[in-house]
């Protein structure tokens, strides 16, 4: 069967146009996978972040107290914006320390195990024989989770830089025990274009 040049050079242009529209929609998924929202950490095993529902793979004892230490780049205004938005989702804290050269809040940001306390830092800046490398997120949190009692004991939080639109909210919410939740739209999700405001399977 003979089928005309014109023909084939349809299907030719058609094909390669559904390979470039292929790369660039590869292209356009890894950037948004560049802009990584933060990165989770705990001695709790990790889980995928895809759930019917935000995962809570721990909780506090009691309200921690809030500390955040000197020269991290975060208002008050911010944090007590963050901390109304986890009140309003039932979540209690204890006091706030906002910069203060206490011996508490002294003791608290120099310490490794800060029981009790949700401490926001400023990460470390890149070694001096790579000053130009950027982090490849937004921040940072680690919390301890007892074996024992299976209670959170301690939860730290490092911005790499001043964070922009909800990364303090979603912070506090992995040092609340909360992992990744891949929902479209919510605070939780792992990358910060692609979430929102959405408090789906957040409340207390």
């Amino acid at each position: 069967m003979h089928i005309p040049l014109k023909k084939i050079f349809r299907r030719l242009v058609r094909s390669a146009i559904i390979v470039v529209l292929v790369l660039a929609l590869l292209s356009l998924f890894s950037a948004v996978q560049e802009a990584w929202s933060s990165e989770v950490s705990s001695n709790y095993q990790s889980m995928p972040a895809f759930h019917k529902m935000p995962p809570l793979v721990a909780k506090w004892d009691r309200p921690p107290t809030v500390i955040v230490c000197d020269i991290v780049p975060v208002e008050e205004w911010q944090l007590r914006s963050a901390l109304a938005f986890w009140g309003r989702q039932n979540f209690k804290f204890g006091t706030v320390e906002f910069k203060r050269n206490t011996t508490a809040s002294t003791t608290a940001c120099d310490s490794s195990a800060p029981v009790g306390h949700i401490v926001i830092h400023l990460a470390p800046k890149p070694a001096k024989e790579n000053p130009s490398q950027k982090p490849t997120t937004l921040a940072q949190t680690h919390f301890y989770v007892d074996n024992n009692t299976k209670k959170i004991r301690w939860a730290i939080i490092k911005l790499h830089t001043a964070p922009i639109e909800r990364v303090l909210e979603h912070e506090i919410g992995h040092a609340l025990g909360f992992l990744h939740y891949n929902k479209a739209g919510h605070l939780m999700h792992e990358s910060q274009p692609l979430g929102g405001w959405d408090t789906d399977g957040l409340q207390k």
